[in-house]
């Protein structure tokens, strides 16, 4: 397993979720589906007193299967989700089955209780293997996650309208509560490999995270036994694994699941230090624990997907600017073909072919200087790109390393950098449209602290934000603060409220220099400008502004760091 990729859902945890759910949601009407992603679905059941909400993913690195609290509405309109909102519609879930060990979930929908199943949906939870399908009454296949060619596996192919077939059996050992140790050594022996693939390869429903816990649980990681060859432990140790092993087999067995977490990062359904009467929601702490990784790893792409891009595009903008200096250089030579052609006509004899050389230099050469200014303008506009594309960085960089706000803000903030970036260099991804966007300024809102006299601080975050308070948010008193010649955020001091002091003004540009490129520095210089003087560049990007009458300040990074550090939740 890797350290901040959510933890895989294995049997034990896919259980526990199952038991639960048959519990709350049995039985259920449905209510709706949508898609949010292309690899999760979300369903809605409703019950006698509310709606219960169940996410299932096939995402090879991240299957799962949890109950989630109202999702916001996105995904609806996929085929899916269409599909089973309109075959489902009013039907009732009447059961849910999973057998002993094997990772794959049918729920079962008829008109009423009592009725005859008519509809079927299989969620085979299965790593890079996982699947959906939504079958008729016969099992035949209506809608499906993925289509399986015959070219991708020789074992089965599945597509809309062939009859489901499922999974090859699984032909290792079932875990039973009742074996002896003698005969949990002797089957492990057989595989004559380290513990740790000896259970792998032996037992049905043994996962790398099941190991894991088992070790973390016997207090013997120290030893690192689940590394070693099983003829080469030591009995003494083997029984202690050999017991925690059959408490997770009773556990399994009789459905005693409890939630805990460990190691700081993984957490368990089967073994828990908390006591009975201080027991936690199982399915809310699933729910969160998924939710709060993902949107990590959801950050962690993001991140990554903004400074490839603009990565890529500063290579673009490097290449024309190297491309028009050459023109230049090159430009710069037409005195030289205007002295040719003089020279030409300084001869004594000249036929018509030094006439026409000599036209064609003269050409050349007034060709040459009429394109030098065109070439200077082009220089200075991709000079401006890069400029622009430091400033995209400084500001991915900061939504990176410095925490404020919830998950959710950050990946709507790299969102949006991302969404601007592609407009003003007309990128096109996957994911936007060739058609430029339009930004939105729903929920981009900027940081707001309180300076050391009560006054409101705004603080830009990317560049829509820098946008808005410059110029939507703010008012002709306003104070206006931004790093002098460096790339960073715009500060807004809301004096049009209350007249700030010196350690409101100081503050300020200290807010400033710490989202500033030059942040590692230990002064930074700030220049000061009131909103009234502060001017929206016309054509140029969000957050392009020019200005006059303005004033400096010298801000420090370390000091912005500590108030705002102070003053915002994380």
């Amino acid at each position: 397993m890797i350290k901040g990729v959510p933890q895989t859902m294995d049997i034990t945890s896919i259980k526990a979720v199952l038991h639960n759910l048959t519990n709350e949601i049995l039985p259920s009407k449905f209510e709706t589906a949508q898609q949010p992603e292309p690899s999760t679905i979300q369903i809605g059941f409703r019950g006698v007193n509310n709606i219960n909400w169940i996410e299932v993913c096939w995402q090879g690195d991240c299957a799962r299967i949890i109950k989630i609290d109202r999702p916001e509405k996105k995904g609806n309109a996929s085929t899916l989700a269409r599909q089973l909102s309109c075959g489902l519609k009013y039907m009732a879930l009447v059961s849910i089955k999973q057998d002993k060990f094997e990772r794959v979930i049918q729920l079962e929908f008829a008109k009423k209780p009592g009725d005859e199943i008519s509809k079927f949906l299989i969620f085979e939870l299965m790593g890079k293997h996982s699947n959906i399908f939504y079958l008729d009454r016969n099992q035949k296949i209506i809608a499906l996650g993925k289509q399986i060619k015959s070219s991708q596996s020789s074992f089965r192919k599945i597509s809309t309208g062939n009859y489901y077939s499922p999974p090859p059996n699984n032909f290792k050992k079932e875990p039973n509560e009742y074996e002896t140790f003698e005969k949990w050594k002797e089957n492990l022996s057989s595989f004559p490999e380290d513990l740790k693939n000896s259970l792998l390869n032996t037992y049905q429903g043994v996962s790398p995270i099941l190991i894991k816990q088992i070790e973390h649980l016997s207090n013997l990681k120290k030893y690192d036994l689940m590394n070693k060859n099983i003829t080469l432990i030591d009995d003494k140790y083997l029984k202690e694994i050999f017991v925690i092993w059959k408490k997770w087999i009773n556990c399994f067995v009789n459905n005693h699941f409890s939630y805990t977490s460990f190691d700081n990062y993984f957490y368990s359904v089967w073994f828990s230090d908390i006591k009975p009467n201080n027991a936690i929601n199982l399915s809310k702490e699933l729910s969160y624990y998924y939710d709060h990784f993902l949107k990590l790893k959801k950050i962690d792409q993001l991140v990554k997907k903004i400074d490839s891009l603009i990565y890529k595009q500063i290579n673009i903008e490097k290449k024309n600017l190297n491309i028009q200096n050459k023109l230049l250089i090159n430009s710069e030579n037409h005195e030289e073909y205007k002295q040719k052609a003089d020279n030409i006509f300084l001869n004594f004899q000249i036929n018509k072919e030094d006439v026409i050389k000599a036209q064609n230099l003269y050409k050349k050469s007034k060709k040459l200087k009429r394109s030098k200014k065109l070439i200077c303008d082009r220089l200075s506009i991709y000079s401006e790109k890069l400029i622009r594309l430091d400033e995209f960085s400084v500001m991915l960089e900061n939504l990176n390393s410095i925490n404020i706000g919830t998950l959710k803000i950050k990946i709507d903030l790299l969102n949006e950098l991302k969404e601007d970036l592609c407009n003003e260099f007309n990128i096109n991804t996957n994911k936007i449209n060739k058609i430029k966007l339009k930004p939105s300024n729903k929920d981009s809102n900027p940081i707001e602290i309180n300076s050391p006299e009560g006054i409101v601080i705004q603080v830009g975050r990317n560049m829509r934000q820098n946008d808005l308070i410059s110029f939507k948010f703010s008012k002709k008193q306003d104070l206006w603060f931004h790093a002098q010649e460096t790339p960073g955020s715009h500060v807004i001091l809301k004096a049009s409220t209350k007249t700030p002091t010196e350690s409101d003004i100081q503050i300020s540009a200290d807010i400033a220099a710490f989202f500033c490129k030059a942040k590692g520095n230990i002064k930074v210089p700030i220049a000061l400008v009131k909103i009234k003087d502060l001017q929206k560049i016309k054509n140029g990007g969000l957050g392009c502004v020019s200005f006059k009458n303005s004033e400096v300040i010298w801000g420090n990074p370390t000091r912005g760091k500590e108030y705002i550090k102070k003053n915002t939740q994380k």
